[in-house]
Parts: structure tokens; sequence; C-alpha cells
């Protein structure tokens, strides 16, 4: 029975807390949950956690409740790993492994075998067959030789020992806690099938880390750079290697539409003085991609291929809800010009305020399209002031958050299907108030 006992706490202490959870932020902010039912020596358990951060939560169990708990630096072995490199590297991955190491003794250049137990960041412990440790300077290292055989990465990690209120042999242990890497992304393979129909693929991409597990239950989380909601896309049992990892999300045929857009800006320059630019512009052809699955489509670059799988240009795609369009930006076409004028119309006292005035505004936008096809085209100008709604013809005028100088600020928008060689005017009008002097 004494011998089962330092067994079962010999593996006790060689135990590394597999991964069952991780939560990853674009930010790169990460939680993570470790479990696993392990040997308790006496009600003391000894495991290790990888991770550059030590754990911050030993959740409760039902069988037990922790009397205390202590935390020391370790370091953990992956095998495994992907070839190294660089020399550093090299070293690094070939702890526990046989290895001749070339240093520099003074001017002399020396030679010393044995097993490399262990590496810091200024030296290598070594221990030769005649059970002698040898310590070396990394600084002094100028070759290593190995057998072939797969690499062992060195992760970081925590020594956990934990004294448990229990005479049970085994014992649940499950502990969290936060850490931070570098952020995940996606990226997108969108292959333009026919005039109207793409199929894309869209991967997410994890870099390499301390976490690795099978099966992991995963979630990604994008957290917008402004104001808004974060979401989440849940991957139930991934299998995670500490190396960097691609994981296919999604591959489905998607409705897809040539639009060319264009952003003016506001030609209200100064309020005091009263000020009006004008503004010249091209269009930007770009593809409006209509998300028809029941996912969220996450943001990041996007390849575009022809029907034959040749890449025609990169773009980048926004974070697409269920049956919303994504816009796809692709270059500007110097062949649609667009001018934008405007000029003051009338000026008189404002009642309401003393010594405000009001000003009216008329604004003359002119497109031409030089192309030698027809296209559909999208307009967006915002403006300070109120529009004329009784002006703005086929045009839409959409109110914005913000206040400029007590001014309403609205967004016009316009969309207009061009004819080849065709040249379009388009008049607005609005009023706004100049601030007492």
């Amino acid at each position: 029975m004494t011998k089962l006992w330092l067994l079962l706490g010999s593996l006790g202490a060689q135990t590394v807390l597999p991964l069952t959870r991780l939560v990853w932020y674009s930010d790169g902010r990460v939680y993570w949950v470790r479990e696993a039912l392990v040997p308790a020596l006496r009600g003391e358990v000894t495991v290790k956690v990888p991770g550059l951060k030590p754990p911050t939560f030993l959740l409760p169990q039902a069988d037990y409740r922790p009397k205390a708990w202590t935390l020391r630096p370790d370091t953990v072995q992956v095998p495994g790993q992907l070839v190294p490199a660089s020399l550093d590297q090299l070293v690094e991955q070939s702890v526990g492994v046989s290895v001749a190491v070339v240093y520099l003794a003074g001017a002399e250049w020396e030679e010393i075998s044995g097993l490399l137990e262990g590496v810091t960041p200024t030296d290598l412990f070594l221990r030769k067959a005649t059970d002698e440790q040898v310590v070396l300077p990394r600084a002094s290292v100028r070759a290593v030789r190995r057998a072939a055989g797969p690499f062992v990465g060195v992760f970081p990690a925590w020594r956990l020992s934990v004294r448990l209120d229990t005479t049970l042999p085994l014992a649940r242990v499950t502990v969290a806690g936060w850490d931070t890497l570098a952020p995940w992304g996606a990226t997108h393979l969108l292959q333009l099938t026919t005039p109207t129909r793409a199929l894309l693929h869209t991967t997410f991409e994890l870099p390499a880390s301390p976490f690795w597990g099978e099966p992991v239950e995963l979630f990604l989380v994008h957290q917008p750079s402004e104001a808004g909601p974060a979401h989440t896309w849940h991957l139930p049992l991934q299998k995670i290697s500490p190396s960097s990892n691609r994981l296919p999300f999604l591959q489905a045929e998607l409705s897809y539409s040539e639009l060319y857009r264009v952003s003016l800006p506001d030609l209200v320059e100064s309020l005091e003085p009263f000020q009006l630019a004008s503004a010249k512009a091209n269009a930007e052809r770009s593809l409006q991609l209509l998300n028809s699955q029941k996912v969220t489509l996450p943001p990041g670059p996007v390849q575009l291929l022809d029907a034959e799988g040749l890449p025609i240009a990169r773009s980048g795609l926004p974070l697409t809800p269920p049956g919303t369009t994504g816009y796809l930006p692709l270059a500007p076409d110097p062949a649609i010009q667009l001018r934008l004028q405007e000029s003051e119309t009338r000026r008189e006292k404002d009642r309401s305020t003393p010594g405000a005035l009001r000003v009216g505004v008329q604004g003359t936008l002119s497109v031409q399209n030089s192309t030698p096809r027809e296209v559909r085209l999208r307009i967006e100008k915002p403006l300070t002031g109120r529009p004329s709604t009784d002006k703005l013809g086929f045009g839409q005028a959409t109110p914005l958050p913000e206040r400029r100088a007590g001014n309403p600020r609205y967004l016009l928008q316009w969309e207009l299907l061009l004819r080849p060689g065709a040249t379009e005017s388009l008049d607005y009008a609005y009023e706004l108030t100049l601030p007492p002097k």
C-alpha cells in the first residue's frame, strides 16, 4: 500500500492539468479553465498549470474544500513542435534529448555531449554519461547537434500544490485564470464562381501559445473598437496545439453584386467665419456580399479568386451578421468622377436666438460615368444643418447622433444606376444656424 501511495504521489506531481475551456478575446485577453481527476496523497495534490500568468481561481468542488494552496514557477515540455528556426529555438526544443554542444572556451572551440536537462535564459544544464552535471552559458554556445526525432517545446508553467480536506485517493482539480496573448484572427478566401455567386472559405487563426489540448471548448470573442455589442463564436471539441492553429469555420456559397461607393465630406469648413468648400472624388469599386448563412461572418482580410482559382485582388470583410450585407472595397475607379459644390443662397436673423443667423445653402453634385458599362453607385455625404426634404429628389436624409454648434447633423444618401457615358446632376438644399458673435 505504501508503494501505491508513493506511485500515486509521483504521478500527481507530474500531472499537467489539461485545458478544457478557452475564451479568447480579439484584444488578446484569454480566460482559461483546466480540469482533471488527479491522485491525492494524504489529501495533498501537486499539478502543473501551463501559462504565462498564475491561475486566479481554484474552483470549488462538491467533494472537498481546499485548505491551502501554493504556487511557484515551473516549465512543461510539449513534444511534436515545428522544426526550430534558430539556434535558440533548437536549444529550447531539445530539453530531454542527448545533444552535442559546440561552445567557445576563451579562444578555443570545445565540444561536450550529454543529456540536455534544462534551459534558462542564461544557461544550459547538461548531464554527461559519467553522471556529471555541466552548466554552460548560452552566450558561449555556437552549435548544437542532436539525433533526429520530435522536437520538444518548453513552455512556462506553474506548480500548484493544494491541501484538501478529503481522504479520497482521487480528487478533481479545476483551476481558471486570465492571460494575455497575441490576438486571434480570421481569414477569408472568396472565389467568384459566377457573376452573381461566390464560394466563401473562412478560417480562424490562433497564434502560438502555451494553451493546447483536445477536446477544448473554444470561444472566440470579437470586441468592436467603437461602442457596440461583442460577438462570440462557439467552437466545441477543438484540437488546439501549442504552435499556431488554423481552424476551418465555414464553407458556403453566397450571392454578391458589384457596387460603386463614394463618401463625400461635409463642405462646411467653418461656422465662424462661415466658409464652404468644394470636393472632387472618384467612386470606389466594391463587392456587396450577402450573408445568407445562420452564423455571423468574422471580420478579416479577404483573398479574392476568379472562377479558375487565380488571385485577382485583396480586400477586407467587416463583421457581417446573418441576413446583412458586407462590403468588400477594391480600388477607386478614375472613370467615375464626382464634383460637389455648395453655395450660400440666403442669410437672415434667427428669431429664436438673439444674435444668431439662419443660412440657406444650395448644393449641386455632378456624377460622370466614363466607363463602357452600366454601374450602380451609392453616394454618402454628411452635412451640418437641417436638409430640405422636398428638395432631395430620390435621396434620403438620416439623422446622425452628434451635433455641431447646436446644429443637427444628417447623412445624405443617393443610390443610382448610371448608363455608360452618362452624366447626372443631383441638387439638394439645407439650412443651418450660425452662432452669435
